[in-house]
């Protein structure tokens, strides 16, 4: 809860910060799974959400999200055959473009069941290479927010001010590290969130601070 409140506060006094809603996965924007073949690929809505209070508060940073408009998460169901040497990649069915600025944090809520397997998530950004950030692994039981700082390259950063070339969440992967078990995997995801630093060459030709949470 005390991460919640944290961005709040970030959000009502930090005023270049803009959290932009990536999806609620309410089922409005379709997902697709891409990998080798297998009998059981799929993605379904439903309507199993966290129940807690710090999901419920932080629906009040999207504004326009309520409890009517926010009731489902998207659940990925595929079999691993070999999970040494398998992996997914689910991608929306198109790009979703993030706001002009630089993303510095990531927020989603994901169901896991202590599996062995970490997420990833692939950024595209027009005349550079795909950029992939580390998300963490599924190696809990349950509902867990996860928060996580995005380490964008400083050419990446550059493009994005001086050319106004945006960022686009392209896609995620799901990697098996070595000791997970063969068969059916399937986990959920609700929710997400990237913050955009929406200053305009704030620290020109150097890194972005990240202060978040200083004073707090």
């Amino acid at each position: 809860m005390s991460r919640v409140l944290i961005l709040e506060k970030i959000l009502r006094e930090w005023k270049q910060y803009n959290l932009f809603l990536v999806d609620p996965f309410e089922g409005d924007r379709p997902w697709e799974i891409y990998r080798g073949v297998s009998f059981l690929n799929e993605i379904r809505f439903n309507s199993q959400i966290p129940e807690n209070e710090a999901f419920a508060k932080e629906r009040e940073s999207y504004p326009s999200l309520n409890a009517s408009n926010d009731y489902r998460s998207m659940m990925i169901q595929t079999f691993f055959e070999d999970p040494k040497h398998s992996q997914i990649e689910f991608r929306p069915k198109e790009k979703i473009r993030l706001p002009i600025g630089v993303p510095t944090r990531i927020f989603f809520w994901m169901h896991a069941s202590s599996q062995n397997a970490k997420l990833q998530l692939v950024l595209q950004q027009h005349k550079s290479k795909e950029i992939v950030i580390e998300l963490g692994d599924l190696n809990f039981d349950g509902w867990r927010r996860i928060e996580k700082k995005l380490e964008i390259p400083q050419r990446n950063i550059r493009l994005n001010q001086s050319l106004q070339y945006p960022f686009e969440v392209a896609a995620f992967r799901l990697i098996p590290g070595p000791f997970q078990k063969k068969g059916e995997f399937i986990f959920y995801l609700d929710r997400m969130g990237i913050l955009v630093d929406t200053r305009e060459d704030a620290y020109p030709g150097a890194e972005i601070k990240d202060n978040w949470g200083t004073g707090y």
